[in-house]
């Protein structure tokens, strides 16, 4: 990593669905297919930002999985309990205006609805299962970060146990 670029906050979401299907978009510029995600407000949380990508570019209302430590939260100092993310990647992107890192916080999501619609932005959002994915133009690590989330079972029962509730 280049210590000299600047680096900007990232959060990217994958959709998940209790068919055990994920939620793709195809990324107009890279030509690649990718989960949703982009940059960090500065004013809003990360959590805020990857629920905001998804729905922005798929309209698509996902909820975070995983607990929150509320414990750890203090009202009385306001302070605030988020979702860790599932991995976090510093990614170099080479912007004709400049390269830099983004520092993509992921998140795992789920979603009971799997009807996407576009903009802009992104060429085609769709749901996919496992068996759909060898033929896709995807990045490698984005490949290999793909194959973990489908073989991780622990996964696949806290999405079945979080499909179907509302979101808080």
């Amino acid at each position: 990593m280049d210590p000299r670029l600047p680096k900007q906050w990232t959060a990217s979401g994958f959709v998940l669905h209790p068919e055990r299907k994920v939620l793709l978009i195809h990324h107009r510029k890279l030509g690649v297919w990718l989960y949703p995600g982009g940059h960090i407000e500065s004013m809003e949380s990360p959590d805020d930002a990857v629920l905001r990508e998804i729905s922005e570019e798929t309209g698509i209302q996902a909820r975070i999985l995983g607990a929150l430590d509320t414990p750890l939260a203090d009202a009385e100092a306001d302070v605030h309990v988020l979702h860790t993310p599932y991995r976090v990647l510093c990614e170099r992107i080479n912007d004709p205006k400049g390269p830099h890192y983004h520092i993509d916080l992921i998140y795992l999501c789920v979603a009971d609805d799997t009807r996407c619609v576009t903009n802009n932005e992104v060429h085609a959002a769709r749901f996919f299962g496992q068996d759909e994915l060898a033929d896709l133009k995807l990045f490698p690590n984005f490949r290999v970060l793909l194959g973990r989330v489908f073989e991780d079972e622990d996964v696949w029962r806290a999405v079945a146990a979080q499909a179907g509730q509302v979101a808080a």
